[in-house]
């Protein structure tokens, strides 16, 4: 196992951003949930309180597991974005992409999208991907395309626990909690309102709101 996360994060270390093997992180990830994988992010749209018409981001998208759950609850009146800087994982996702989804290359720190377009903006085991010197231009940016009253959910790993030891997103949250802070200073130095945080399965959640005015 250590081995297929080594090279499941080999692009990590030339890149600091991309997931080369994003095929074989969807395989990791259910065995790493225990094959809850499908409840857990139903919670995390449930939590994130996306409804029918809604307009959603999804960063870190990957192959666009997440982002099709997204869909279904954002229905036909809504839309769904997936950002992600693989190449691969996007080819991937659009090939399986529901009516009303859009994929498109891109980084958490440079987003390149119009200001408050969003209704909800998500990133779920991301972060850890992203070097700790650019986290925060990372939040800034999704509170930059979050619409005035839209909700931000950020999930990955708790730097508290070791839920998965032997996976270097856990160890990489750690670390970068102790330089940059947690997921609740980052979000609310980018101006979010906290609303909750919790634990979610192997995840630690974050829920917070681009105040109105």
């Amino acid at each position: 196992m250590h081995d297929v996360l080594r090279r499941l994060h080999a692009g990590q270390r030339r890149k600091g951003t991309t997931i080369d093997y994003f095929r074989l992180n969807e395989v990791v990830s259910q065995i790493a949930f225990g094959g809850r994988r499908g409840q857990v992010y139903r919670w995390i749209v449930s939590l994130a309180e996306v409804g029918p018409g809604d307009s959603v981001l999804d960063i870190g998208c990957s192959g666009g597991y997440l982002a099709r759950k997204l869909a279904a609850a954002a229905g036909p009146g809504g839309h769904v974005t997936g950002v992600d800087p693989s190449q691969g994982a996007i080819a991937y996702a659009r090939r399986r992409a529901l009516p009303a989804m859009t994929f498109t290359v891109g980084t958490a720190q440079d987003l390149g999208l119009p200001d408050a377009a969003f209704d909800v903006v998500t990133c779920t085991l991301a972060v850890h991907h992203i070097p700790a010197r650019k986290r925060q231009a990372a939040f800034g940016e999704m509170y930059r395309v979050t619409r005035p009253g839209g909700r931000l959910l950020v999930a990955d790993f708790d730097p508290s626990r070791r839920p998965f030891p032997l996976h270097p997103g856990a160890q990489r949250m750690r670390r970068a909690a102790a330089t940059v802070g947690p997921l609740e200073v980052l979000a609310a130095t980018s101006g979010y309102q906290v609303e909750a945080t919790g634990d979610l399965s192997l995840l630690r959640y974050l829920l917070a709101v681009r105040p109105a005015r």
